[in-house]
């Protein structure tokens, strides 16, 4: 018989015994115990939460949100061809997000495992539409960032402006990336991103920024809200001429143009080819290495360009041929060669094994 079957069938006895101190200091005794160990145990679980939580922004977001910002600012930079250092690579940092992610999967929620996957996917099925990618790695940071600002706005760990105002370029940049339907031809719309009014890129304007996710794409809707949304963002300020000219950038696909000016950019090398986008600069570049391999084995005919300088100091060359100059020699790619009064600029071996192993499949274009 149970101590309850016992209780029930003896009421009296059992209420007696439900009176006297003993039990009553018994009962409360295993309350006292039943809830100092429910408190323990939620106490533990939290802690663990919270150590788990420190571990994945020391590990993961501290990581990836810095590497986020500098890829953007690098790739969308206005004057790449000025400010930055001859050897930067945004392909590099690029890279640097994805190993990131791969080395720490524990920490990723299923939403950036998901856009994750699909980059990895991309490597392996060609994009047919030539940009659709780029979309998808856009997304990707874009998503990071997202989560980052839950979890750190939730928790009370840090401010959140920077990321916020991150958030909303990337989906402009997105935005543009789509309606030019080139990656290329978006650079001219968001390496102007300092026509913003910063203040601007806040929180409401990501979420009404994100409305235009829920919309078709191309659609009339879709661009009246975008036209919006960039309306109020530009500074004061800007003429409605230039405003204009501006938002033009944001929706058109010039890419005929486009193709006219990289034509006559690399059938040109000794003229000032201006501002280059990132895909013009690595087209330079290579162009470079194919003039260089030329002057080496096409011994019967002239050189188009002699490559010979007063000396090694390159101060007196327009910035791109410079950069490109720099670029190659720091990957030992080319040298000079001193003469009596000059340096002619080389191909090195490494040099032509790039050109033969990179570049010269893609010559014949």
């Amino acid at each position: 018989m149970s101590v309850l079957t016992f209780f029930i069938s003896n009421k009296i006895l059992g209420l007696a015994i439900i009176h006297t101190k003993w039990f009553q200091t018994l009962a409360t005794a295993l309350v006292a115990a039943w809830f100092t160990q429910w408190l323990n145990n939620n106490l533990t679980r939290e802690r663990e939460r919270e150590n788990k939580l420190k571990e994945t922004f020391k590990e993961f977001y501290d990581k990836i949100v810095p590497e986020v910002y500098d890829y953007f600012s690098i790739e969308t930079d206005f004057k790449k061809g000025n400010d930055l250092k001859a050897s930067v690579n945004p392909r590099e940092i690029k890279k640097s997000i994805l190993e990131t992610i791969s080395e720490n999967m524990i920490h990723i929620n299923s939403e950036i495992h998901t856009a994750y996957r699909k980059i990895i996917r991309n490597k392996y099925f060609d994009d047919n539409s030539g940009f659709s990618a780029e979309v998808d790695e856009i997304t990707l940071l874009h998503i990071i960032l997202e989560e980052y600002i839950k979890l750190a706005e939730k928790n009370e760990y840090a401010d959140t402006t920077v990321a916020i105002r991150h958030a909303c370029l990337l989906l402009i940049w997105k935005n543009v990336v789509i309606n030019c339907q080139s990656y290329e031809m978006a650079y001219s719309a968001i390496s102007r991103n300092f026509d913003f009014n910063i203040e601007k890129l806040d929180k409401e304007m990501l979420r009404r920024l994100k409305e235009l996710e829920k919309l078709e794409m191309y659609s009339y809707e879709r661009n009246t809200l975008f036209r919006t949304l960039l309306t109020n963002l530009i500074k004061d300020g800007m003429s409605n001429e230039k405003k204009e000219e501006f938002l033009k950038l944001f929706f058109e696909n010039n890419e005929e143009i486009s193709d006219s000016r990289i034509i006559s950019i690399l059938e040109n090398l000794d003229l000032d080819p201006g501002q280059l986008t990132i895909e013009e600069r690595v087209m330079y570049r290579n162009q470079l290495l194919i003039e260089l391999y030329n002057n080496k084995y096409r011994i019967n005919e002239d050189p188009r360009y002699p490559f010979i300088y007063p000396s090694e100091n390159l101060d007196s060359l327009f910035n791109e041929l410079r950069n490109a100059i720099n670029y190659w020699k720091e990957k030992e790619m080319v040298r000079f060669e001193p003469g009596s009064d000059h340096v002619k600029l080389v191909l090195t071996a490494a040099g032509e094994d790039q050109y033969e192993k990179e570049i010269y499949p893609d010559d014949e274009l």
